[in-house]
């Protein structure tokens, strides 16, 4: 089905063509997103980038999700270390499995 509307790229949704001034439209960014502090609109749009990244992510995408796991705001930085390791998890096995996978062979005589 076809989204009614437009798509407000700082708050993430689509909304009515009334809801976007002049210059909003090609912007992508509505009249209440527009009214907002430069600070809170920078938030907003990187949570919402950080929402719907994409399961395989490019080479810049994965740079700049590193960048935010040490990104000042902690609930950002949050957010993206969980979005980080929901795709990068570290891969933990034991000593155990390590052993059974090597067989020591015998030495040549």
């Amino acid at each position: 089905m076809k989204k009614r509307g437009h798509y407000c790229k700082i708050c993430g949704e689509y909304k009515a063509n009334e809801k976007f001034s002049g210059k909003g439209h090609a912007a992508h960014i509505c009249k209440a997103c527009a009214s907002l502090p430069p600070e809170k609109k920078s938030e907003m749009m990187t949570v919402n980038r950080l929402l719907s990244l994409p399961w395989r992510l490019s080479k810049e995408q994965v740079s700049w999700l590193k960048k935010k796991t040490y990104d000042k705001n902690p609930d950002i930085r949050a957010l993206a270390e969980e979005q980080y390791e929901m795709r990068f998890a570290p891969t933990q096995f034991d000593e155990d499995e390590a052993d059974e996978d090597f067989i020591e062979d015998k030495p040549f005589e």
